[in-house]
């Protein structure tokens, strides 16, 4: 052999040594309330309910066929809030202290909020791995600006103190000017594909990324484009579908049709992404996560057992609901070593992610303290026999909410054990032969629930992960500083009204008195929902708010002038 062909020898070795050692990219697509079998891919190969039977997602369907689909794929919370603050940090809801969507308690809890934890973008940058990070649309509003947590490229707005904040995608800048979206663009999601497939373009190939393209869809309001609706509603009508009150927006044909244009249009943005990564022979070199930040909020409702119940698929209920219809999310995941189109079933959080980009990156920096979840390398490389190490106990989902129904659970294995926060009432499933959540083994298997509530109360009370009494304690006082700024605002403006002397000073006064005891009636029933809340066992619905209204009503008078002028601030 001459020389020319052992230097040839020698780089080509050296080359595939390189590209092997390449530092994978890492792309989140997160939806927003999409349900277990909102999408065309059935997400377990034995249930056919798994997949919807009008829903299109070219898509997500191209993903399965390169991956894998995650049977038992969990969301942090039933909530967005808290969904998206743990999956930043790599911490259960109870460690990050965000159970819900306005939890309360947080704030009592976290002061300064969030600035000291390490986001799954921060880790990534102190990999010594060089990575360029990005995150596109639907935001955290407790925690701030995502340019100001890792991501070295955002779509939000200067200025904007909050980012884009955790609202449902009907404005370019939620907080200050509110300017709504363009008919071409609802839900942002045209934009959302046009810059993710921009980034990948641009950055792939270059150096290692990561992405996260967070829609706002399907959240509602419910919106899609005329074109695609018409288009959808064509081929609703012909595969012969119900077409009552179809023209009415109302109407729930109307809004079954929009709401599968609207998921099919979020859905192009997979598509493109998938394009981009193809174009620049980076997919295989990608890992790509599809999944959503908590159970479908647009539920069937069926009637059992005399009551009218919310189903996603098979699953029980839906979002706000610790039943599995509530956090177990359509998840499908590609990239290196997961085998394509496969099926696991092995349960997987979405805190794990934070742990797995740091075992898969190869980086050189240490773990961020306070992590909870596991890498899930070996179960992307050996499907069902690989295991997830955790730091937590299991699988925990601790919802201590003030108006939905307070639940804490654990999943361990097969099992999955609920304690209704209120009630002390359990429930045991086996999840791996019941994940309709038919049948409670609570009181034949004494020993289990004992023993993973037991797991479940000191895994809460170690991260200080709060009590439901705690939380309603927060809201009463939250309602009260609410009431008292109010007040003090009122109290201002009654002032500035008596130095500018206007002609009309009486009727100025009436209304600014008027809008006050509406607030102040507004954080009223809020409390009393609160205390009505206590007694509220229900597994399913919060207190009812009639009955709130009517005990406010009963026993609510209007502030005077002369009585809040008087009050002491």
């Amino acid at each position: 052999m001459n020389h020319k062909n052992i230097l040839f020898l020698l780089f080509l070795t050296l080359g595939h040594q390189i590209l092997a050692e390449a530092p994978p990219n890492f792309i989140i697509l997160y939806a927003d309330d999409l349900g277990y079998a909102d999408t065309s891919v059935q997400m377990m190969d034995d249930e056919p309910s798994t997949k919807h039977d009008f829903i299109r997602t070219p898509g997500v369907e191209r993903l399965a066929e390169i991956g894998a689909r995650f049977t038992a794929a969990y969301a942090p919370s039933p909530t967005c809030t808290a969904s998206r603050i743990s999956i930043q940090h790599g911490q259960s809801t109870a460690r990050i202290q965000y159970r819900n969507v306005f939890d309360v308690l947080s704030a009592v809890q976290r002061p300064d909020g969030y600035e000291a934890e390490v986001t799954m973008a921060e880790m990534l940058k102190d990999s010594g791995r060089n990575y360029v990070t990005a995150h596109f649309g639907k935001g955290c509003s407790a925690m701030g600006r995502f340019d100001d947590a890792g991501y070295d490229i955002t779509d939000e707005n200067p200025g904007e103190a909050g980012g884009n904040g955790n609202g449902h995608g009907s404005y370019w800048d939620p907080i200050k000017d509110k300017t709504p979206f363009p008919p071409g663009n609802p839900k942002r999601m045209y934009s959302l594909m046009k810059d993710s497939a921009v980034f990948v373009k641009k950055h792939a190939g270059k150096q290692p990324f990561f992405m996260m393209v967070s829609h706002y869809a399907p959240h509602i309001p419910h919106l899609c484009t005329k074109e695609t609706f018409e288009r959808t509603k064509k081929r609703w009508v012909e595969m012969g579908r119900d077409t009552e009150g179809i023209e009415k927006e109302r109407s729930s044909v109307h809004r079954d049709i929009t709401y599968a244009g609207m998921v099919e249009e979020m859905d192009m943005t997979l598509v493109a992404i998938l394009d981009a990564l193809e174009a620049k022979g980076q997919l295989e070199n990608t890992y790509v996560i599809f999944t959503s930040d908590n159970g479908g909020g647009h539920s069937e409702r069926r009637e059992v057992d005399g009551e009218n119940r919310r189903f996603n698929g098979p699953l029980q209920e839906g979002k706000r609901s610790i039943y599995e219809g509530g956090i177990r999310v359509p998840t499908v995941i590609s990239g290196p070593g997961i085998k394509a189109g496969s099926q696991c079933d092995v349960p997987i959080v979405q805190w794990d992610f934070l742990s797995t980009f740091h075992d898969l990156s190869g980086s050189k920096g240490a773990m961020p303290p306070n992590v909870d979840g596991g890498s899930l390398r070996q179960v992307f490389e050996k499907g069902n026999k690989g295991k997830v190490k955790r730091v937590a106990p299991g699988i925990i989902h601790h919802y201590t909410c003030h108006y939905h129904p307070p639940i804490s659970s654990i999943i361990m294995g097969d099992y999955k054990l609920m304690r209704h926060l209120n009630s002390g009432e359990l429930k045991l499933f086996n999840l791996k032969t019941d994940y309709r959540e038919e049948n409670n083994l609570a009181s034949e298997m004494p020993e289990k629930v004992a023993a993973m509530d037991s797991s479940r109360r000191n895994y809460v009370e170690n991260v200080d992960g709060g009590t439901a009494e705690q939380v309603r304690e927060a809201l009463y006082k939250t309602m009260d500083k609410f009431s008292r700024q109010s007040k003090e605002g009122f109290r201002k403006k009654v002032a500035q009204l008596k130095k500018e002397n206007p002609s009309d000073p009486d009727e100025q006064i009436a209304s600014l008195l008027k809008d006050l005891n509406k607030k102040l009636i507004k954080n009223e029933l809020n409390s009393e929902k609160t205390r009505l809340h206590v007694r509220n066992h229900s597994w399913r619905e919060g207190a009812p708010k009639k009955d709130a209204e009517k005990n406010v009503e009963a026993k609510w008078v209007d502030l005077t002038l002369e009585t809040v002028l008087e009050e002491k601030p």
